[in-house]
């Protein structure tokens, strides 16, 4: 496959993972406000621990069809003769860990580059909607003492 084959299948995943992320956000932001309001005379502990498993859930969801998406691509493309070790390949390389056990040909290189950026991007991204959900649940952590 050619550099702009590679950029132009893999900025075109990236997007139709970022759209998964963000369309998961769109779903979550809605439902975490009516649970909330559902919660809102639960104990407080309670309340946050709902609050907080149904988004780390719902996030995990998201990262766990995108790496299937990822290794989709990598074993549709022929880089991986099996699903395992597609999906071994997806999962480390979206995770940025990258073992450096399994190594794409020339020709998917620049193609895979893509799932790292993927993972950096989703994982920002879920980082600060946990964040923001920890600020509202938690007021106390806000003030100085």
């Amino acid at each position: 496959m050619t550099a702009a084959s590679q950029i132009l299948l893999g900025s075109a995943l990236l997007t139709f993972c970022a759209l998964i992320h963000v369309g998961v956000v769109a779903i979550m932001v809605p439902l975490l406000s009516h649970a909330s309001r559902r919660l809102n005379y639960a104990r407080v502990r309670l309340r946050t621990l709902i609050l907080t498993g149904l988004s780390v859930f719902m996030l995990l969801m998201a990262h766990t069809l995108q790496v299937w998406s990822w290794a989709a691509a990598f074993l549709l493309l022929g880089a991986f003769a099996d699903f395992p070790t597609s999906f071994y390949f997806s999962t480390a390389t979206y995770t940025t860990l990258g073992y450096g056990d399994l190594l794409l040909d020339d020709g998917l290189r620049i193609f895979g580059t893509f799932a790292a950026i993927t993972g950096l991007l989703t994982f920002g991204i879920s980082t600060a909607l946990l964040m923001g959900l920890v600020v509202r649940l938690l007021p106390s952590l806000n003030t100085a003492d």
